[in-house]
């Protein structure tokens, strides 16, 4: 018969080791329900201070990321002189948040280079087409941003925004996005981005806007109110409504705004930047209330655009702009624009005479081909021809940019 004592201390060693299991596993539990506990107070903590934020911040349905990179060189040829160089680049991101059917957020900000390519050299105010850039520091890059829209959509027929938002008016302001821009460069009245020299193309206030189907028809509408960042406490409103015939793909649509030009702080001379022949800012304050009329037909592979404008200014000379520009996609990749634009800019405080003078009118015809080599690259060749205002001077000046989308 075989020894019981080794059979009886195993079966003591087992129940010892269970024994032992059984409280490290009690022990466990108890770890695990203090540390539920723990985490149950931290959230309750982080819920009445900053948790509940935190928690919508990653509740959105959707979340879009994208943006653009644009660069833009020239070769200017004045009446005097001729340079070449680069003019700017910028990288603009652009943000989406949908946070259900009802609710979205949309947010540009962007960076950019700049060296001004100016028409008239101001080192050389007498020497009319002396074509000069203005330097800037690439390690010194800017920031701007164009768009910080909340949006609450009830349907097509009414949707609201706030913020930072873009006005109505125009064919190249309503055409944001630069790449999708057949031609790099703005027309004359609207080629200072972001500004308002005859009507404001960014407001930071609020907007309505919607259209309503009638047959194959439809209207649509905006209205918008607030103020811009340079005069806050100065009220802008404006509004357009338009009718689009879809049979024969032509918008017809009538304009309407006003507010107050703020004067410039620091008195600015009278030349331009941007291959603009004005400067972007006025001496002098006004109060100004404008009209005008944009039209849109696209049928097949053409494109034609145009508008014009009325813009009566409080004590000073009234403005007035027109720009025509027809585009033909002669492949499905490739594309020949005209336009042609015409700006009066009215008057305004001279520097060199200390005297109200008219700032005369300029004009400018441009040629230009688009090549989309896939569908977020485009790249741009115009030659621009600008009648100088106040003389017969002419500046011709060639633009090559790209935008590459992502």
């Amino acid at each position: 018969m075989k020894n019981p004592l080794p059979i009886a201390g195993a079966v003591v060693a087992l129940v010892a080791v269970a024994a032992a299991q059984e409280g490290v596993q009690a022990e466990v539990e108890a770890l695990k329900k203090r540390v539920a506990e723990l985490e149950d107070a931290q959230a309750e903590r982080e819920e009445s201070v900053s948790g509940r934020a935190l928690v919508q911040a990653f509740s959105a349905r959707s979340l879009d990321f994208g943006g653009h990179l644009t660069s833009l060189f020239t070769w200017i040829d004045g009446e005097s002189d001729s340079e070449a160089g680069h003019m700017v680049s910028l990288v603009e991101l652009y943000l989406k948040a949908r946070i259900d059917d009802n609710w979205s957020a949309f947010a540009t900000p962007g960076f950019y280079t700049f060296n001004g390519g100016l028409l008239d050299n101001p080192a050389t105010p007498f020497t009319a087409g002396d074509p000069a850039f203005v330097a800037d520091d690439i390690s010194q890059s800017k920031t701007f941003l164009s768009r910080l829209v909340t949006e609450w959509r009830h349907g097509d027929a009414l949707v609201l925004r706030g913020g930072v938002i873009g006005s109505p008016h125009g064919v190249t302001n309503r055409e944001y996005f630069l790449p999708s821009r057949i031609v790099g460069q703005a027309n004359l009245h609207s080629r200072y981005f972001l500004t308002n020299t005859l009507y404001p193309q960014v407001v930071e206030g609020l907007s309505a806007s919607g259209k309503h189907v009638l047959g194959q028809d439809w209207v649509e509408y905006d209205v918008y109110f607030g103020a811009e960042d340079n005069s806050a406490a100065d009220g802008i409103g404006g509004a357009r409504i338009g009718y689009t015939f879809a049979e024969i793909g032509l918008t017809l649509a009538a304009n309407y705004g006003r507010g107050t030009r703020e004067a410039t702080a620091t008195p600015a001379t009278n030349f331009g930047i941007l291959q603009a022949p004005f400067a972007p800012n006025f001496n002098l304050g006004r109060d100004y209330q404008f009209g005008g009329i944009d039209a849109d037909y696209r049928k097949g592979d053409l494109l034609v655009r145009a508008e014009g404008y009325y813009s009566a200014e409080d004590g000073f000379e009234d403005q007035r702009a027109a720009s025509l520009e027809g585009s033909v996609f002669v492949a499905p990749q490739w594309s020949a624009t005209y336009r042609f634009d015409y700006y009066d800019r009215g008057e305004d405080l001279n520097l060199f005479t200390t005297t109200v003078l008219p700032l005369g009118a300029s004009t400018e015809h441009v040629f230009g081909v688009s090549f989309n080599p896939n569908d977020s690259v485009r790249l741009r060749l115009d030659w621009h021809h600008n009648n100088l205002p106040g003389s017969d001077d002419v500046v011709d000046y060639v633009n090559f940019s790209w935008s590459i989308s992502f």
